[in-house]
């Protein structure tokens, strides 16, 4: 593929490819965010009350304010991290499999566009069913 010929192509597989891959990883951030919270409930709840057990000055509702926004802290960093890391091995895995064993007879410029737009396809519609 002649990079001059096949600057459209890339710039606008790249487009669709990014819009759908972030889709995925917005959907499967929102499902494990609840996931991860309830399990690390209990440990964050732990570890603010001990760090803020001995102010006096701090009613017992602002410590519990606290330990739920360092919990939806927690949640949001862990399931940011994972969604990254799920979607971009599933969409490596989907890559190549398109790429090298399905698709690997068409031209390549077809097997770009269809590898590109399947892969991220696929991906941002995995992404919409519950885990």
């Amino acid at each position: 593929m002649d990079p001059y010929q096949s600057a459209l192509v890339w710039a606008a597989m790249t487009i669709v490819s990014t819009y759908l891959v972030a889709f995925a990883y917005r959907n499967t951030k929102f499902i494990l965010k609840h996931k991860v919270a309830q399990r690390r409930e209990e440990a964050v709840n732990r570890e603010v009350m001990k760090s803020l057990g001995d102010d006096k000055k701090m009613s017992r509702k602002e410590k519990d304010e606290r330990a739920l926004w360092k919990k939806n802290e927690v949640a949001d960093y862990e399931a940011t991290t994972f969604a990254i890391f799920y979607n971009n091995a599933f969409y490596l895995v989907l890559a190549i499999i398109l790429s090298f064993y399905i698709l690997k007879t068409t031209t390549p410029t077809i097997n770009y566009i269809l590898t590109i737009s399947a892969t991220s396809g696929i991906l941002a519609l995995f992404s919409t069913g519950s885990q």
